[in-house]
């Protein structure tokens, strides 16, 4: 039996359970590392961590919370400054392992997104792949024969 003083309480958790919520790993959200989350994202996180154990690339430090969200920020700002001229004018940038979405504009960049309701051109890759373009580790060519980035249109 429900106490009366817990149904305000259990009307807002059913009340939040029930909205749609930007989760990525660094709102606190639990991430299972198995489960994919997008098509290819799977691939992209083995082949990050294959580049990783043969010294291609370097693993970034890890930051939580809104030290990770900020590095993040900054990373793909510098990415999208980089980015291709080829590439269609939207699209978005999924990191597969914070499971944070961005999307590309032609007056720039929106980070922490919600996943494309449509096909969309979407580029996907890791924080250590995205570190490594960032320092110049490694270029878009490598990075792609190291099938650590990936384009994809879903």
């Amino acid at each position: 039996m429900v106490r009366s003083r817990h149904l305000p309480l259990l009307g807002l958790l059913s009340l939040m359970a029930s909205q749609p919520v930007l989760a990525c790993s660094y709102d606190g959200q639990f991430n299972n590392p198995f489960a994919e989350s997008y098509p290819g994202a799977l691939d992209i996180a083995i082949a990050t961590r294959e580049a990783i154990d043969a010294q291609h690339i370097s693993k970034p430090q890890r930051l939580a919370g809104s030290k990770g969200l900020a590095r993040a920020q900054w990373w793909l700002t510098l990415l999208n400054k980089q980015w291709p001229d080829a590439v269609a004018a939207e699209s978005y940038i999924y990191l597969v392992d914070s499971q944070l979405w961005s999307k590309r504009q032609m007056d720039g960049l929106t980070i922490h997104v919600p996943p494309p309701e449509n096909a969309q051109q979407v580029m996907l890759l890791s924080e250590a792949a995205l570190g490594a373009l960032i320092n110049n580790e490694l270029s878009y060519e490598q990075a792609h024969e190291l099938q650590i980035v990936q384009a994809v249109t879903q």
